[in-house]
């Protein structure tokens, strides 16, 4: 199985040693938020990035399978106005595009500040949101995958796993698929019998505890394993968690990891 970590488990002073740590170990993967690499208009940097992932894959072995915190900084809602709704589908556009230049086959959808509805009938509206963005992302040959989110984040919609399987059948795109947030199966006591169902749905998967917390070791990560061998999962397994100033835990968790998915 593929084994990733995300680059926000660590400071932008680590990266070097991180990036040699993680080719040292074996790891194929880096997943990025786009903002620790470029903070600035980070979708305005698209020949920049494609250097650092080529640079990336050259020195280090690693690919970068996944984005994450791709609306950072963005304070629009998908439930606002039309005006709102266009600002986020322009930008989540332009994140495509440039997840598509350095051949990331991954965005996740968490931003659960940004999709939080006052009426049911507005989530009529994330429908139209998202088929239009999968259908683009289908385009340029990657995926935007949903997240879900528990209510600790400070969101309505979609607040758990089997929620954002069922929204992805209804968006009914090739390119929208389902990002899966172990922290949300732990902080919600969820059955992990939705993912063996729905595997053709899963594009990528984070090993996370709730609120980002350092991942302690589970059983349920056992299980989860044994699920994803059984149905032939090809995607990426990524560790992700807050910053962590002790590199040591930090590799140790990765050594854990990597034992239960590899």
């Amino acid at each position: 199985m593929n084994i990733s970590i995300s680059n926000i488990a660590w400071s932008n002073a680590q990266d070097s040693d991180m990036y040699s740590y993680l080719k040292v170990e074996e790891l194929t993967g880096l997943e990025i938020a786009p903002t620790r690499i470029f903070p600035q208009g980070p979708y305005e940097n698209i020949a920049s990035a494609r250097k650092f992932a080529d640079e990336l894959f050259k020195v280090f072995g690693l690919i970068i399978p996944s984005m994450q915190s791709i609306w950072y900084g963005r304070n629009e809602n998908i439930f606002g106005s039309n005006e709102e709704r266009r600002i986020l589908i322009d930008y989540t556009k332009k994140a495509i595009d440039f997840a598509e230049a350095i051949e990331c086959s991954n965005l996740v959808f968490g931003c659960p500040r940004n999709r939080s509805y006052t009426m049911e009938k507005d989530i009529d509206m994330a429908g139209s949101f998202f088929l239009e963005l999968g259908e683009y992302a289908k385009n340029h040959h990657t995926v935007l995958s949903i997240e879900a989110n528990p209510v600790i984040y400070g969101t309505n919609f979609i607040n758990t796993t089997q929620e954002a399987f069922s929204f992805t059948r209804d968006v009914n795109s090739e390119g929208f698929k389902v990002n899966i947030d172990f922290g949300t199966i732990l902080h919600n006591q969820e059955s992990l019998e939705p993912i063996e169902e729905n595997i053709h749905l899963v594009n990528h998967i984070h090993i996370s505890e709730p609120n980002l917390v350092v991942i302690e070791k589970r059983k349920l990560h056992n299980q989860l394993a044994e699920i994803l061998k059984k149905k032939n999962y090809q995607g990426f397994v990524s560790i992700e968690m807050g910053k962590q100033d002790n590199l040591v835990l930090l590799k140790d968790v990765i050594n854990y990891v990597k034992e239960v998915f590899a």
